[in-house]
């Protein structure tokens, strides 16, 4: 059951003003239990931190010994150096042996992001220098996609191929490289091995975790370093990812998954637990809010969340139990302008408008990932078919960053072609700005040319 709160908790003042004091709270749980760890695979305790740094240093100086070391550390697989990338032809093999559903279904999802992503790109303008100003639009040459496998490759997110890099290709991007961590045999789900063949991925390494983010950053002879990493994965990920910054553009800092849902007494009650079922089997840490909008809604979504609950899967319902355990949350709100400030601060990653009138209600609702609209627009859609992309900020952060697109992976150049007659329309107040400035030489710079005619 979701836990039922109020805006006068502490648990609701921390669910919408301490997204960051959550993520540090993660941070310690992590390295409580990657301490002891360290201590048994590297011979003495270190943060996670500390590793990560150590990692990066090492794979800069050594390269693939380097990757292949931690790579065995970590995860206990041997993996000889020349077996880091994934052959071209079992690309090929893996779509060939494909199942006709699954084959469908990939070529169908690429097909809709495709047509979703070229509406985001943006428009040059100026380029053949026929005015004053103008920008060109130019796509990033080398791009990383870590794609998810869950532990010991368990649980490959496929999916997310199409979603991280499908985007890039669409902006132009020529050498589209994925990083994916292996099974416990060393070997890779052919499933996400078909999607990068349908996707047109370019180069594909079995590698994951740090020593995967560390390859992409730094480069080494097998993996050369790209200009941009891209992708969800683990807290130590998200970490590597940070410390990565710098040598490399990163899309985001993403966190454990998270679906708010605002419903009204309009919303079917089935349909609203389904969705926050859907991220909570995620993650244990997936959180998973619903905004109650007027009487009878509450107690009904929690009654079906209950019947839906029990009849998942094993596996699936421990992680989806223990997720709304910890971050399932409950609000009855006044109304839906209520609801809309709550989701404006909390600003989820995905948002679900369940309500009577959404069109009065949408131009309210100002930070979110991703808005999913109506009863046939439920997030799973979102993480496969529908066309944005599923990799999107979480913890607060669709504040101030936007899920990957296709605009994620170009580079804007601006150009200034003055003539003669726009300089000395703008000559005098720069000299004037520069040497308010004190920049004596840039005033010069511009004054020269009013005295050369």
């Amino acid at each position: 059951m979701l836990t039922e709160i109020t805006p006068s908790d502490a648990a609701f003042r921390e669910l919408v003003g301490a997204t960051h004091q959550r993520f540090q709270r993660l941070v310690a749980e992590a390295e409580a239990k990657a301490r002891p760890f360290y201590a048994r695979v590297l011979g003495r305790e270190a943060s996670i931190s500390e590793v990560i740094g150590e990692v990066f240093d090492a794979v800069a100086r050594d390269g693939d010994a380097a990757v292949v070391d931690y790579t065995r550390k970590f995860d206990g697989i041997s993996l000889p150096v020349d077996s880091l990338r994934i052959p071209d032809d079992d690309l090929v093999d893996a779509w060939n042996h494909c199942g006709r559903a699954l084959r469908g279904a990939i070529t169908f999802a690429i097909r809709q992001v495709e047509t979703y992503q070229r509406r985001l790109l943006p428009r040059s303008f100026g380029t053949n220098l026929d005015e004053p100003l103008g920008v060109r639009w130019t796509p990033l040459q080398r791009v990383g996609g870590y794609i998810p496998g869950g532990p010991k490759g368990t649980l490959p997110l496929f999916s997310t191929v199409i979603m991280n890099l499908v985007p890039a290709r669409v902006a132009g991007v020529e050498q589209l490289v994925l990083v994916t961590p292996p099974r416990s045999d060393g070997s890779v789900a052919p499933e996400l091995l078909a999607a990068a063949h349908a996707v047109g991925v370019t180069e594909a390494y079995r590698v994951g975790g740090i020593p995967a983010i560390a390859a992409l950053a730094c480069g080494t002879t097998s993996l050369p370093k790209v200009d941009k990493i891209v992708g969800p994965g683990n807290l130590y990920v998200t970490l590597a990812k940070r410390h990565a910054y710098g040598r490399v553009d990163i899309d985001m800092l993403a966190g454990p998954s998270e679906v708010l849902v605002i419903a009204d007494d309009s919303a079917n009650p089935a349909f609203v637990a389904a969705d926050l079922l859907s991220q909570a089997e995620h993650d244990v840490l997936a959180m998973s809010v619903c905004l109650a909008v007027g009487p009878g809604i509450a107690s009904a979504v929690q009654r079906a969340l209950s019947d839906q609950l029990d009849s998942l899967p094993d596996e699936r319902q421990a992680v989806a139990r223990e997720s709304i355990a910890r971050f399932g949350r409950l609000v009855r709100c006044q109304d839906v302008d209520e609801a809309a400030q709550i989701a404006n601060r909390i600003a989820p990653e995905h948002l679900e408008v369940m309500v009577r009138n959404p069109r009065a209600l949408l131009p309210k609702l100002r930070n979110a990932g991703a808005i999913f609209v109506g009863d046939w627009s439920p997030e799973p859609i979102g993480d496969y078919v529908a066309g944005p992309s599923h990799t999107l900020p979480t913890g607060g952060t669709a504040r101030m960053w936007s899920g990957i697109g296709a605009d994620t992976f170009l580079r804007r150049t601006s150009i200034i072609n003055f003539a003669e007659t726009d300089f000395r329309h703008c000559a005098d107040a720069g000299i004037a700005m520069a040497r308010g400035e004190g920049m004596e030489a840039h005033a010069r710079a511009i004054e020269i040319r009013l005295k050369s005619s």
